[in-house]
């Protein structure tokens, strides 16, 4: 083996040090630093590594290599860190780190071994006027999709992955299991966290921004290759720079961004594979196929595609291509291992019951078949306006129709009849239904086996198809409810669209023969137009699109990158003026919340802020908000099981103060303080017991950075200060760690609060029942509280290992006469009352049936 080290390892050594040299000593302020080490650590140095060993997968294409340096390195950074994740002991800063430097010093080691001479090659860029095209496409999209990236506040969708993450930091091994899909969508952003040292929303949302954008040079590359034209690509990377699904989910901390582009990256290995006879790069559509389902189950409806294309040209070339069939085996072994890595534990632990439910109940439901088609529709008009899909719509019919004329005189009837049905489906969704059955799938089933089966299409038209409509029929006749999921469908429609839009375009002038047949057949005949008709048309075209193009932008600015209280004024004048222009453009604004990244913006590092500090204190509950976004931001702190907690907090909705807001002023709370979002009232903050003034007025600008600075790994993972640490086992299930007692005397009628701490020990099957006893000092019971455990979880809902506290609030009766009274505390079966033998684990001694907490004087 030559160790000599090339200019490119060379490069990749000194990065790889100076990234880690950042994360480990640059001070936790110097974002400016740490935020390119991570990323570089993350996104670019494992990809370019093993790209570098393998020949840059033999593309000299420049637009080509760009995407595949980030896009190689979102797919091993994953694998590295699932594998970091699934090793016993806590995910912590160490083991990412340590994963993220192995998977690029691997590829330099590969490096060694397949050491190549470089064959002097120069890179291929596309022609100035292409490039400044997809230039211009991705800066339009980055102003959509990155534009006040880190504004709006974690919505309680994100906050579940982002708590998954501080659940592995602490240890809880489980914690990757505990969702309905894999913890992909959290790892990356999880990376990104641990080697910047502090998160705030748009270091978060890096992983999901990043694929996002590299999805337009992505289809692009996609698009030329399969059409042999730039125009293609160009048209195809517009269509998915204005699709709202893609824009909405680039500022989301989830897994569609990831998913959909991942599916284009296998699908361009896949093309090459198909078309230069590039065997060797069917592990790596393996690979990219196997981590998206690790991230998300509807990859699940990429395989049949997939499966069916790479099978059709096995099958085709099985006499030609020897050592196709150990590069088939490779693949299929490299997806088989990663996906059971990962699946193997997953449907295994107790939470796949909790999992199985929620897609019965939730996602498919007790029909065999729906109509969902009209929910396509509505979710389309939601995110890119109700212009985007009737265009999507019309450019397919005008495909399909060019092919089914070059099939049949017929074909056009045929067209025109199965779209017919077609709308009738959605006119009349229900009018399909036949008991559990819904038959109003067939019109489409139709159309996608005759464009498959017919001889005239290429295969690229076939796949391409078979990619839109596979998703389509799975997730809206099948599925009880997709919601958005259909976004998956999309590039497949966006470069259908695109070879339609350009085959009208030629057809428009004159050129029908311009696209490859494999794309567009010749026509039978060419309709004659006047110049001026075609002109007018053409012109038409051009405004039309330019129009709907303007529209989409317009609209999605407003509903995903404006300022909160721009969007609710846009709303306000939908809802309250009958001559809006958001009406007559839109059909109005949709609500706040209904929308995945709509900005949602409550002022909460205020809150959070003053809770770390000590400036809010005692136990809380909020009005007009998810209950995870106001923990979240107190650093993970349990919200109050009580009505009457110490602080109520209450969001401003977009109409004004919610009616709740005024049952609070009645039980006596004082407004202390008004958090201003924009410069307008946002939050209200409420306490008890408070002296009656002025509430102060605290602009969120001044708290973004203070807060952000204390959102490391380790605070949000911090245990909870346990003022009396303990060990007592109850029954060998739960564990004492400890408890708080915050007060020495009390007086008649007081409620005495104990704060009690558990860890899990073994599953439990039954609901066991806490008891906190006030005993006098003539062994009277003069107080009692009997609740769960734990806040808001249950003992039968516990994991071993899995941590919990609940605040017991233990009455004083209203004639306990003074003197030191013991505080009791134990566990009893709620059906038998058999109490639980408590043991100290320090010792190993059994102490009975209770537990005396401590004593307090009732004066």
């Amino acid at each position: 083996i030559d160790m000599r080290l090339t200019k490119t390892q060379t490069a990749l050594f000194t990065a790889l040090l100076a990234g880690n040299a950042v994360v480990l000593f640059a001070p936790l302020p110097w974002n400016g630093l740490r935020y390119p080490a991570a990323f570089l650590l993350t996104f670019i140095l494992p990809g370019w590594a093993w790209l570098a060993a393998f020949d840059w997968l033999d593309t000299r294409q420049a637009i080509e290599r760009a995407v595949l340096i980030p896009g190689l390195s979102s797919l091993l950074s994953a694998v590295a860190l699932l594998l970091a994740l699934l090793t016993p002991g806590p995910f912590t800063e160490t083991p990412v780190l340590v994963a993220l430097n192995l998977v690029t010093l691997a590829g330099l080691a590969v490096q060694f071994v397949r050491r190549t001479a470089d064959d002097g090659l120069a890179l291929q860029w596309p022609s100035r006027r292409v490039l400044l095209i997809l230039l211009a496409i991705l800066a339009v999209a980055a102003v959509t999709r990155l534009t006040r990236l880190g504004y709006a506040e974690f919505h309680e969708d994100e906050l579940e992955n982002m708590r998954l993450i501080v659940r592995a930091y602490k240890g809880e091994e489980y914690a990757p299991f505990l969702d309905s899909k894999g913890p992909i969508h959290w790892l990356l952003p999880a990376a990104m966290w641990f080697l910047h040292g502090w998160v705030n929303e748009a270091v978060a949302r890096t992983p999901v921004a990043l694929t996002s954008l590299l999805l337009i040079p992505a289809i692009y590359a996609l698009g030329r290759r399969m059409s042999n034209r730039d125009s293609i690509g160009l048209l195809a990377a517009g269509f998915v720079a204005v699709n709202g699904f893609f824009v909405a989910y680039a500022r989301h901390v989830e897994n569609q961004s990831l998913i959909v582009f991942w599916g284009v990256l296998a699908m361009w290995l896949a093309y090459r594979f198909y078309r230069e006879q590039a065997d060797h790069l069917l592990p790596w559509v393996g690979l990219a196929l196997a981590v998206g389902l690790i991230a998300h189950p509807d990859v699940l409806l990429y395989l049949p595609v997939f499966g069916w294309f790479i099978g059709l040209v096995v099958w085709q070339s099985r006499d030609e291509r020897p050592q196709l069939r150990r590069w088939l085996v490779l693949a299929a072994a490299l997806f088989a291992g990663l996906t059971a890595l990962f699946y193997i534990p997953y449907i295994n632990d107790p939470n796949i019951r909790l999992v199985m439910q929620y897609f019965e109940s939730d996602r498919v439901g007790a029909s065999l078949l729906y109509n969902r088609m009209p929910n396509l529709f509505d979710q389309d008009k939601l995110y890119s306006t109700r212009y985007h899909a009737p265009l999507l719509v019309a450019l397919l019919l005008w495909l399909t129709g060019r092919h089914l004329a070059g099939w049949s005189r017929r074909g056009p009837v045929i067209l025109a009849v199965l779209a017919g049905w077609m709308a009738a489906t959605l006119a009349w969704p229900d009018a399909w239904a036949v008991g559990r059955w819904n038959i109003a799938f067939i019109p489409y089933a139709l159309l996608t086996l005759l464009v498959v089966f017919l001889p005239g299409p290429g295969l690229e038209v076939k796949v391409l198809y078979l990619w839109l409509m596979v998703p389509i029929g799975a997730l809206e006749f099948l599925a009880k409810d997709a919601a958005d999921h259909i976004q998956i469908a999309y590039p497949a429609w966006a470069l259908l669209a695109a070879i339609a839009l350009r085959d009208l375009w030629a057809w428009l002038n004159h050129q029908p023969d311009l696209l490859a047949p494999r794309l567009m057949p010749r026509p039978a005949r060419q309709v004659n137009l006047t110049p001026a008709l075609a002109t007018g048309l053409k012109t038409g075209l051009v405004l039309l699109l330019t129009a709907v193009a303007g529209l989409i932008l317009a609209y999605q600015y407003l509903t995903f990158d404006a300022t909160v209280w721009t969007y609710w004024q846009a709303k306000r004048d939908a809802e309250t003026n009958p001559r809006s222009i958001y009406t007559r453009l839109y059909g109005g604004i949709q609500r706040p919340r209904k929308i995945f990244s709509n900005p949602r913006l409550g002022g909460w590092k205020v809150v959070g802020y003053l809770w770390e500090t000590g400036v809010l204190h005692g136990d809380f509950r909020s009005i007009n908000e998810s209950f995870a976004v106001p923990i979240w931001y107190t650093f993970q702190t349990p919200r109050s099981c009580y009505e009457d907690p110490q602080n109520y907090w209450v969001r401003r909705d977009w109409d004004e103060w919610p009616d709740e807001e005024q049952k609070v002023v009645e039980a006596g709370y004082t407004l202390t303080r008004v958090v201003l979002v924009d410069g307008q009232p946002k939050l209200h903050l409420y306490e008890k017991d408070a002296p009656a003034r002025q509430p102060e007025m605290l602009n969120l600008p001044d708290f973004i950075r203070p807060f952000d600075l204390l959102a490391t790994p380790a605070r949000f993972a911090r245990p909870d200060p346990i003022a009396t640490p303990t060990a007592f086992s109850f029954g060998d299930r739960l564990l004492l760690r400890g408890y708080t007692l915050p007060t020495a005397t009390a007086h008649p009628g007081d409620r005495i609060p104990l704060t009690v701490y558990w860890e899990a020990l073994s599953p439990m099957e039954v609901r066991y029942r806490g008891f906190v006893h006030l005993v006098g000092p003539d062994g009277t019971l003069r107080g009692q509280h009997d609740d769960d455990p734990a806040c808001r979880l249950l003992t039968t809902d516990m994991r071993p290992g899995q941590q919990s506290s609940r605040q017991f609030r233990l009455p004083v009766a209203g004639d306990a006469p003074p003197g030191e009274y013991t505080i009791v505390f134990g566990l009893y079966h709620p059906d038998t009352l058999e109490r639980l033998p408590i043991t100290d684990q320090t010792t190993g001694q059994t102490i009975g049936d209770s537990l005396i907490l401590g004593q307090v004087r009732i004066e």
